[in-house]
């Protein structure tokens, strides 16, 4: 009952963004923007930008689909192309673009909008192994290494039935997104081998547990992986594993529900500028989409060891795509993991 109720103060708090007379509604993560660059385009333009956090791309999309009206959504690839299918979203107006053409073309066109009618790429990136020398024998060089007793009790995993699975399946040379019902079974099983060396299961704060000391080893999406860094230079090893990569972009689009499209495009262009997207990327921490803002971004910015993908990993790279009504195996498995 607890759960139905929250899920109904969420839908009822999503469906009425805050509205205001040239203004845009923008549905992300918290902390995704750069207040710094909100206030800039607020000042540049007149245009207000109230920002709406959701806690996962799976809130977000129960949001979506039941009608919200926000101007913009920035959201993972494989939740953006569930909107796409589901004419949940209007086309861009590339008119108003006219910074499109800054942006790196290899982050364009993707499988979760092939034509790029709809999506304007914001930060892309692959999970990292992130562990600790001095705690740990020998080098870690797979994701299948994470299984060894000696990791008992203090490995971090992602909260993500997409990505973990994913990796178990690539572990067991399966495609990452299989909907195999046989290779799931056999992912299901496998994954309760490493829940003894499981410390903690988080996608927001398992670095935290690296930095104090309690884990050996954590599993992290890109930005936390550059924390790491930055707070501990020298202190860790970052490893794309050898079985494969996933791979992620998080993009902006605009939904057919959007009240101030006009307002929408004119933010996107704006952050499609040089000097605008060389100011995102030290922010997000994670790739750089915009060509042009290359030579702009600060010295050193793109030098950590968890932007730069070995060309032969970067290669074996796999979206985490739209699964269809497989979505609900991935997530059932990932429950009664989470619960046993």
């Amino acid at each position: 009952m607890k759960k139905l109720f929250a899920l109904l103060l969420v839908l009822l708090l999503a469906a009425a963004p805050a509205l205001a007379e040239g203004s845009i509604n923008i549905y992300t993560w918290d902390g995704y923007f750069d207040p710094a660059t909100i206030a800039a385009f607020t000042e540049e333009t007149g245009i207000e930008v109230n920002l709406s956090p959701f806690a996962s791309n799976e809130d977000m999309l129960v949001v979506m689909q039941s009608g919200a009206a926000y101007d913009i959504v920035l959201a993972s690839d494989y939740a953006l192309n569930i909107l796409r299918k589901a004419d949940l979203l209007q086309p861009l107006d590339m008119e108003a673009l006219t910074n499109y053409e800054n942006l790196d073309p290899s982050y364009l066109n993707q499988y979760y909008d092939p034509d790029g009618t709809y999506s304007i790429p914001y930060a892309p990136g692959s999970p990292v192994l992130v562990y600790n020398p001095e705690l740990v024998e020998g080098e870690i060089t797979s994701f299948a290494d994470l299984f060894d007793e000696q990791f008992a009790g203090s490995v971090c995993l992602l909260d993500s039935a997409r990505v973990m699975i994913g990796y178990i399946n690539i572990m067991l040379g399966h495609d990452f997104n299989t909907t195999d019902d046989a290779e799931l079974a056999e992912a299901a099983e496998k994954l309760k081998e490493i829940k003894p060396n499981v410390l903690a299961l988080d996608s927001n704060l398992a670095y935290q547990y690296l930095l104090s000391g309690e884990a050996k080893a954590a599993f992290l999406f890109t930005s936390q992986a550059v924390v790491c860094e930055q707070s501990m230079p020298g202190a860790f090893e970052y490893v794309f594993p050898s079985e494969g990569i996933g791979f992620g972009i998080d993009a902006m689009v605009i939904p057919a529900s959007a009240e101030n499209p006009e307002g929408a495009n004119a933010f996107l262009n704006y952050l499609m500028r040089p000097e605008v997207a060389a100011t995102i990327q030290p922010w997000t921490m994670y790739l750089n989409v915009n060509a042009a803002a290359a030579e702009l971004l600060p010295e050193g910015s793109l030098d950590y060891a968890a932007l730069n993908i070995p060309e032969d990993l970067f290669a074996t790279k796999q979206f985490a795509e739209d699964l269809g009504d497989y979505e609900s195996v991935y997530q059932e498995i990932w429950s009664e993991f989470k619960l046993s």
